[in-house]
């Protein structure tokens, strides 16, 4: 064995070391780098040569050599941590928007529908015992206006809400398409590393990452090919990345779709800019299918209910009122406007020109001339306990009650589940720290380690010298 080949040796070792000791650098410098896996320089022994002479061909070794920089990451783990991150995503988007569903029920000044409601029939009741009283007429045509108020205000509160969906959707859904975009890019860039040899460590990370906020706007089917690019598809959807090549989605504020509870100017999703076919429904999962159900399901129900409340209520009033009769004796007057509809009863809810002229068309007789006549007072009062809802099987306060119960239920138990995600989340998150996450104290033994394999390797090379003089020396 020669001594150059000792000086082999020492220098092969160098190299291992300061590759060792870059990379442990790397893992230093990247310790606080979300999603970043920890790396491993791996090195393997060179292959010796068959030595001739004295040595009886005996295989001598010829020092290490680099074999690959190893990512230490675990697929199905991250595969997991993607789908909690579905999960939590959905659950805390939807908290978002079913708490302030919530807080436009909530009794402002100590009022609220139900209570403007019940006030309304209470001044009937007041004004059957004084029906000439010209105060009382004056309250009882105050507390409408207040019940027309309230119902305006909350419709108008529910539907800031949904708007605020719809810009909160669009941006989710261009995020979603930019995403798709960096995953092509990266897919195109760790084929290429890897046809030349090279490692993509930091690369695979970075796309990690990205797959895993993708996963949090929807309900996503990730699969690598053989080149080990991702296709990603939206489940129920179709394709959104395949290999490098994207396809985008589209979204536009359309027409009302009925079927869909979908209003008029809310954003819907295709897969072309010129499609009307609509896949805004199949997203589930993630915050975009939680926008999506919050605003079409949880939304639309409080919306049509409440319209469901004011046309009941406007409609049973003005069938009893037009039977009465006025202070001046008129009959068939309306105590509100009509409604033709059910849809927007809410909004459109309004007294009657008759009433906002004068308290006097407040008709309380079934005979004219009878000012002291209380009856139809007594029997618009009745109705508050009448069942005029559901088709004639819920009273005007359990309906309302029903509505502010569903949202209360929904959120309590989308809270409920969305604590549970957390604690997914906090478990799935240590083990991927135990698996692939940075120990400064690890990674401080390791680099003492290599530091005193890089010493060692070159007193190899110093010792190699030193025969080398020795050598040179007997020939003089």
């Amino acid at each position: 064995m020669s001594v150059i080949n000792v000086f082999q040796s020492g220098k092969s070792g160098m190299n291992t070391a300061k590759a060792g000791i870059a990379t442990t650098g790397h893992n230093i410098s990247n310790a606080s780098t979300e999603g970043f896996s920890r790396q491993r320089a791996v090195s393997e022994a060179n292959v010796g040569k068959q030595m001739s002479g004295n040595v009886g061909g005996m295989y001598v070794g010829e020092g290490s050599k680099l074999s690959r920089i190893e990512r230490i990451n675990d697929q199905y783990l991250e595969k997991q941590l993607r789908e909690g991150q579905r999960d939590l995503s959905y659950h805390e988007e939807k908290q978002v928007y079913l708490n302030q569903i919530e807080e436009n029920f909530n009794e402002m000044n100590g009022d609220g529908i139900n209570r403007v409601v019940a006030r309304f029939f209470n001044e009937f009741r007041k004004l059957s015992n004084d029906p000439t009283s010209e105060a009382i007429r004056q309250s009882l045509r105050e507390s409408s206006q207040a019940m027309v108020n309230d119902f305006r205000r909350v419709r108008s509160e529910t539907e800031s809400v949904r708007a605020h969906i719809d810009t909160r959707l669009e941006g989710y859904m261009k995020e979603l398409n930019s995403c798709a975009h960096d995953v092509a890019e990266l897919n195109g860039k760790i084929k290429n590393a890897a046809i030349q040899g090279n490692e993509a460590n930091d690369l695979l990370d970075r796309r990690d990452l990205i797959l895993k906020k993708m996963g949090s706007y929807a309900d996503l089917h990730m699969h690598q090919d053989e080149s080990g690019m991702y296709n990603i598809e939206v489940r129920g959807v179709g394709p959104i990345v395949t290999g490098v090549n994207v396809m985008d989605f589209n979204f536009a504020k359309q027409a009302a779709d009925p079927d869909n509870h979908s209003p008029e100017n809310s954003l819907q999703i295709s897969r072309s800019p010129f499609s009307t076919n609509y896949v805004t429904q199949n997203f589930h999962g993630g915050k975009i299918g939680a926008l999506v159900e919050t605003r079409d399901k949880s939304i639309s129900m409080v919306l049509e209910r409440l319209d469901q409340m004011a046309f009941a209520i406007s409609n049973s009033v003005n069938e009893l009122h037009q039977k009465g009769f006025t202070l001046d004796g008129e009959t068939n007057v309306n105590f509100f406007k009509p409604l033709e509809s059910v849809a927007r009863a809410s909004q459109m809810l309004s007294l009657s020109d008759e009433l906002k002229m004068s308290t006097g068309n407040i008709a309380l007789a079934l005979q004219p001339d009878a000012p002291s006549d209380n009856r139809n007072a007594l029997a618009i009062s009745n109705l508050q306990g009448i069942h005029l809802m559901n088709n004639g099987h819920t009273t005007v306060d359990d309906f309302y009650n029903s509505i502010v119960s569903d949202v209360g239920v929904t959120s309590a138990r989308n809270n409920e589940a969305l604590g549970q995600q957390k604690g997914i989340m906090t478990q799935l998150s240590k083990v991927r720290d135990q698996v692939s996450g940075v120990s400064i104290d690890e990674e401080t033994t390791n680099l003492m380690q290599f530091q005193h394999a890089f010493d060692a390797s070159a007193r190899v090379i110093k010792t190699a010298d030193e025969m080398l003089d020795t050598i040179l020396a007997l020939k003089k």
